[in-house]
């Protein structure tokens, strides 16, 4: 008799993002720019003096410290995590007990419902209404009516760029008290509707932050969960006692020692978002019958098209070595250059 996984396992498929080299790459959300010399030279050199022999701080306090200062909270609310995902993963398997309802929201980043799932909880879909926006009361009504333990979505939105405003998130934090809202904040610089200066004021709410969108670290996979004490020290005391390296605690607290650095670059994204926008927008215009696309919050464009015509699009660009992301009947496209978003543009006309 031969061993078998368990079923939650065997029957898994793998997240499995794009690979390979692409003289374009739009796919995964990340930033197009890379850290100034300046600022790499000094992380370089803290890495360098590092003592790799030795365990590094389990609370990654340093990180702690300076995040802190320029997110504006206090450093004793913040854990920081091998990337959000190792973040997603103890929330659903520690803060959760098996057999509790989390409700999480569709279309959304889709690891949510992945985490749940392995951590043995009942995962409950909320759908959004056709502008894929969040019904708040409904939503409300859902978590009461199934007695939900955690709701979680990512606000503005990834894969649509929608997002909801910071009423409408508090008045789900207080019509739901006894649920955790988890809030994942890794667009919100992007836009302006965070709730992180509430944490303290609730005691179900938490905010997750990232290295890998406007503060082009993504390969350093650093993550932040903000919440109360309560909680904070809860997820500090369940995670794994060294959990982030040293290599990226160092290049976490030097990214942080550059805050006008991570303002200027939000900008340029911001600015490269609008003018992949309005490119997109004035195709949408010359062919009202082939696309439309959404308004976005974030750093990337939600285009629908008709079916089958995203992946023909999707295709067709990959063999010109220009990567984006479909997602059935419409593609997700991040900014770029000024130069890759006018070559993106390019191709979308052609091929319409």
């Amino acid at each position: 008799m031969s061993y078998q996984l368990n079923k939650k396992v065997s029957d898994l498929e793998p997240y499995e993002p794009i690979s390979g080299n692409y003289r374009i790459r739009l796919d995964a959300n990340e930033s197009f720019l890379e850290i100034p010399e300046h600022v790499r030279a000094d992380m370089l050199d803290r890495i360098g003096r590092l003592h790799l022999n030795r365990y590094p701080d389990p609370l990654a306090s340093g990180v702690c410290e300076k995040a802190g200062r320029y997110l504006g909270v206090k450093p004793e609310l913040i854990t920081v995590g091998n990337g959000s995902d190792e973040l997603l993963t103890l929330l659903t398997q520690v803060i959760m007990s098996k057999g509790e309802k989390l409700v999480y929201t569709s279309p959304d980043f889709s690891m949510y419902k992945c985490y749940g799932y392995l951590a043995e909880v009942e995962c409950i879909e909320y759908r959004k209404d056709e502008s894929f926006k969040i019904g708040v009361d409904d939503l409300i009504d859902l978590i009461r009516r199934e007695g939900a333990r955690m709701v979680i979505f990512s606000n503005p939105c990834n894969p649509t760029g929608v997002g909801i405003s910071r009423e409408e998130v508090l008045r789900l934090i207080e019509g739901a008290p006894d649920c955790l809202v988890v809030v994942d904040e890794a667009y919100m610089e992007f836009w302006n509707e965070s709730v992180l200066d509430c944490v303290e004021k609730y005691d179900n709410l938490m905010v997750l932050k990232t290295c890998s969108k406007s503060f082009r670290m993504a390969g350093i996979r650093c993550g932040l969960a903000i919440s109360n004490a309560k909680v904070t020290n809860a997820l500090r005391a369940a995670k794994s006692p060294y959990n982030v390296n040293s290599m990226t605690q160092a290049a976490a607290e030097t990214l942080f020692d550059y805050p006008h650095e991570l303002d200027s670059a939000t900008q340029a994204v911001i600015q490269s978002r609008d003018e992949l926008y309005r490119g997109v927008t004035a195709l949408a215009e010359k062919h009202p019958d082939k696309l439309s696309l959404l308004p976005t919050s974030a750093n990337f464009v939600y285009i629908k098209m008709p079916s089958g015509e995203a992946k023909r699009i999707f295709e067709a660009m990959k063999a010109e070595g220009v990567i984006v992301r479909c997602m059935g009947d419409y593609l997700r496209i991040t900014c770029g250059t000024e130069t890759e978003n006018a070559e993106v543009v390019r191709l979308l006309e052609v091929y319409l």
